[in-house]
C-alpha cells in the first residue's frame, strides 16, 4: 500500500514536471532567442539541440536596440510611473470606499454596491467609447492624468476593502471614537494600518492591471513620449518584417518587471485574498 502511494506520487511529481517544461518552454526560448542576432533566430529550432536553447553567437544587440533605436526606456519607465501613482491613489481611494460600504449606513447603499460589482462585471470595451469622449471633453487626451485617473476606481478593489472591512472589529473603532479621533483620524491611524495584507492585494491588483493594459493607452496617447510598455512592444516592426530578437527581449523586460514585484509579495497578496473570505 504504502509502495502504491508513493509510485502516485512520483507520476503526480512527474506529470507536474511535464506541466511546468510545457508552460515555461517558450518562455525560455524567448529570452535564449533575445541574445541572438535576428538572422540565426530560428536556425537552430529544427532539430532540437543544445543549440537551440543555448546561443551559439551571443550578442545584447536586441536589448542595445530597445533602449537606444526605440527609446523604450521612455516606455518602461511611462509605465512604472503610471502604474505606481494608480496604486497609490487607487488604495486610498478604494480603502475608503470599501470602509464607507462595510461600516456606514446610507441611503441606497445595497443599490450602490450592486453598481460597483457591475462595473467590474462589464468589459471595459463597452465603457472605453464614453471615456474616451469624457477625456476629449477634459482636455486629458495624450496626457497622464487620462492613463492614471479612469483606473484609480476599481469595483474589484472595493469589493476586496469592503469584504475585509466587513470582519474589521467594531470595538477598535468604538475605542478610538472614546479617545477623540474623528473618521478621517480612525481611519489613518486605526484602520489602514491594520489592513496591510489587502492593501498590499489590491496594490498589485490595481498595479498588474495598468501594466498589462493595451486598448486603453492606445486611445489616448498620440506621442511617443506617452507610449507604455505594452504600446511599445507593437513597434518593433519595420514595413516588410517583424524585429522578433528586439519583441523577445522587450517581452522579457516587462514579464521580469512584475514577476520581481509580485514574488516578495506573494505571501501577503495571498493572505489579503484569503482575509476577504464571504462575510455578511
Amino acid at each position: 500500500m504504502n509502495r502504491l502511494k508513493k509510485n502516485v506520487k512520483i507520476l503526480i511529481y512527474l506529470f507536474h514536471a511535464v506541466l511546468l517544461t510545457i508552460v515555461f518552454l517558450p518562455l525560455v526560448f524567448a529570452l535564449v532567442s533575445s541574445f541572438r542576432p535576428l538572422e540565426d533566430l530560428y536556425k537552430y529550432v529544427r532539430p532540437l539541440t543544445l543549440e537551440t536553447f543555448i546561443p551559439k553567437n551571443f550578442t545584447l544587440d536586441a536589448y542595445k536596440d530597445i533602449f537606444v533605436k526605440y527609446r523604450f526606456g521612455t516606455s518602461v519607465m511611462n509605465s512604472i510611473f503610471v502604474a505606481g501613482v494608480t496604486v497609490m491613489a487607487g488604495v486610498v481611494i478604494n480603502a475608503l470606499a470599501g470602509f464607507a460600504f462595510a461600516k456606514f449606513r446610507f441611503p441606497c447603499k445595497r443599490l450602490l454596491f450592486g453598481i460597483v460589482l457591475l462595473t467590474f462585471m462589464v468589459p471595459f470595451e463597452l465603457l472605453s467609447i464614453n471615456l474616451y469622449s469624457m477625456m476629449i471633453d477634459f482636455g486629458w487626451v495624450d496626457t497622464f492624468l487620462a492613463l492614471i485617473v479612469p483606473s484609480v476606481p476599481n469595483g474589484m478593489v472595493i469589493f476586496l476593502f469592503r469584504q475585509y472591512y466587513l470582519g474589521f472589529p467594531d470595538y477598535l473603532l468604538e475605542t478610538s471614537k472614546i479617545d477623540g479621533l474623528n473618521w478621517w483620524g480612525i481611519f489613518w491611524r486605526v484602520v489602514m494600518p491594520n489592513s496591510k495584507a489587502v492593501c498590499i492585494s489590491s496594490g498589485l491588483v490595481l498595479f498588474l492591471n495598468q501594466w498589462e493594459s493595451f486598448l486603453w493607452p492606445v486611445l489616448v496617447t498620440r506621442s511617443e513620449n506617452m507610449q507604455t510598455i505594452q504600446i511599445a512592444l507593437n513597434s518593433f516592426r519595420t514595413q516588410y518584417t517583424k524585429e522578433w530578437n528586439n519583441i523577445f527581449a522587450a517581452s522579457i523586460i516587462a514579464f521580469l518587471i512584475p514577476i520581481l514585484i509580485i514574488l516578495p509579495l506573494q505571501k501577503f497578496y495571498v493572505e489579503g485574498i484569503t482575509s476577504t473570505g464571504s462575510k455578511e
